[in-house]
């Protein structure tokens, strides 16, 4: 079994992450910012707070074999700054002390949210192109470090990069919750009348597939692979389901694009005048992920990686309901 280093390991990916791979019998270290959040109670799990975009990093890659490098600043507004510090400097640092460690397999999570335009996409691959101008910092600073990821690969160390679409599951303090959020008035604004057809990912499939990654035969040129579940699903479909499970009454709001994306310009506008400028309820791109279709292609991930999704999305979303019951709010 190897010595694996899970980063992030305080947020919802890296914490079902850890949790897996100590299950497989690996020795995992735990790190992340939030000491309070790095508290598993499994005694597998060996948990260390560090900030990787300044603290000394050697001592904590010391006799790993593996990182999983799920760390970053994931959100749709804030500085270009703090995305590049947390998402761009961190991960070159870790990469970095990984080489000098000697790490065999650096295995990180990217984001589609590179793939973002507005505009309509169906059976995306993961050839790429950087557009001329992004529609948030988060998606450029994921495209960065990425880059930094596949510069790393070599003889000596293999990289890989999974670009998970819409990661849900228990746990989930970011997605779904800011739905709900919306949602709790009694109304929710459906852009597009909820036809975008969009890919999402249950987080079993997400760490099933990590753990196959520790171990597997694969290129590990750092090349990148789309992950989700295999099953597209229209926003609409998707927002009754959630709502059923948990017992909600809530009135459907069609809203065409166009206005929408105007009142989320407006939105933008207004936040940045205010003092902290703190995110708007509504953003471009919010309006644009649940208002045009994006799927993704995940053959590469079925053929070199053997990644078979498993999950079914009403079963998954009464499992989702019963978590956010009992701890949702706390």
């Amino acid at each position: 079994m190897a010595q694996i280093l899970v980063t992030g390991a305080s947020g919802f990916i890296g914490h079902h992450v850890a949790l897996r791979l100590a299950a497989a019998g690996h020795r995992v270290i735990a790190t992340g910012r939030d000491r309070t959040r790095l508290q598993t109670g499994n005694g597998a799990i060996g948990s260390v707070t560090a900030d990787l975009a300044s603290d000394p990093l050697d001592p904590l890659l010391a006799g790993c074999e593996v990182v999983v490098h799920c760390a970053a600043l994931s959100s749709p507004w804030g500085r270009a700054a703090d995305f590049q510090r947390a998402n761009v400097t961190a991960t070159e640092r870790l990469l970095q002390a990984a080489g000098r460690q000697q790490v065999r397999r650096v295995i990180h999570l990217g984001s589609p949210s590179i793939y973002f335009r507005f505009d309509d996409q169906y059976g995306l691959g993961e050839a790429f192109e950087p557009p001329a101008r992004w529609i948030t910092d988060y998606a450029r600073s994921k495209w960065e470090s990425e880059c930094r990821v596949r510069a790393a690969a070599g003889p000596r160390m293999q990289t890989l990069s999974l670009r998970p679409r819409a990661v849900y599951g228990e746990g989930d303090r970011a997605i779904l919750p800011r739905v709900l959020a919306s949602a709790a008035r009694g109304w929710f604004p459906l852009v597009n009348g909820g036809r975008a057809l969009i890919d999402v990912t249950h987080i079993d499939n997400l760490v099933a597939l990590v753990a196959h990654c520790v171990d597997a035969e694969l290129p590990g040129d750092g090349r990148a692979y789309n992950v989700s579940n295999g099953a597209p699903v229209q926003v609409r479909t998707l927002l009754e389901t959630l709502f059923a499970a948990l017992g909600m009454e809530v009135r459907m709001l069609p809203l065409p694009r166009v206005p929408a994306l105007a009142l989320a310009t407006v939105a933008e506008q207004l936040a940045r005048l205010r003092p902290g400028q703190p995110e708007p309820r509504l953003s471009r791109y919010g309006v644009g992920v649940l208002g045009y279709s994006q799927t993704l292609d995940i053959g590469r991930a079925r053929r070199e990686l053997a990644y078979q999704p498993q999950t079914d999305l009403g079963a998954s979303l009464a499992r989702y309901a019963d978590w956010w019951r009992a701890h949702g709010h706390a």
